[in-house]
């Protein structure tokens, strides 16, 4: 491309820098200018790179922000996961501990009942032994029967209800 003269005025001070910086570096002021203008053009085109990279850059940090929020709960679920699976084995592990502790009572209370059926039987005689056991079974049975609210234990007249 040919060269083209462009005239133009400027304040003293830049041009008496013009002419300093070309005749420290033994230049032409043609030559500082022209490379004044291109530094210029650079910066301005940097700018606008500048600025088209910054939306570039919000995507790919926006982008990297979704991905690493899928992966915190893709990993949160699967903490989620891990903890009721071991809530469910200790879950498990207490109930067949309880099932055993309950076989092992159920066992001791069958022992015991025949010890002392045998016992009262020896000591006052098969009918009384029986009657004690009866009874005790009656009582055991009532306890573990649902306690009545005080609503249950009023009389009900049959004729209200008719």
């Amino acid at each position: 491309m040919p060269d083209k003269q462009l005239n133009v005025w400027v304040p003293e001070e830049l041009r008496n820098y013009v002419a300093q910086r070309a005749e420290q570096e033994k230049c032409g002021m043609n030559k500082i200018i022209v490379e004044l203008i291109q530094r210029d053009m650079a910066v301005r085109n940097g700018e606008i790179v500048e600025q088209n990279s910054l939306v570039v850059m919000r995507e790919l940090i926006a982008a990297e922000l979704r991905q690493a929020h899928a992966q915190l709960r893709h990993d949160l679920r699967e903490d989620r996961e891990y903890e009721a699976e071991s809530a469910r084995e200790w879950f498990k592990k207490q109930v067949d501990r309880l099932a055993g502790l309950m076989v092992m009572a159920v066992r001791n209370g069958n022992i015991i009942r025949r010890v002392a059926f045998t016992h009262l039987s020896k000591d006052h005689g098969r009918d009384f032994a029986q009657r004690a056991y009866d009874n005790a079974k009656e009582k055991a049975q009532q306890e573990l029967l649902p306690k009545k609210s005080s609503a249950e234990y009023l009389p009900v007249d049959d004729e209200e209800g008719s």
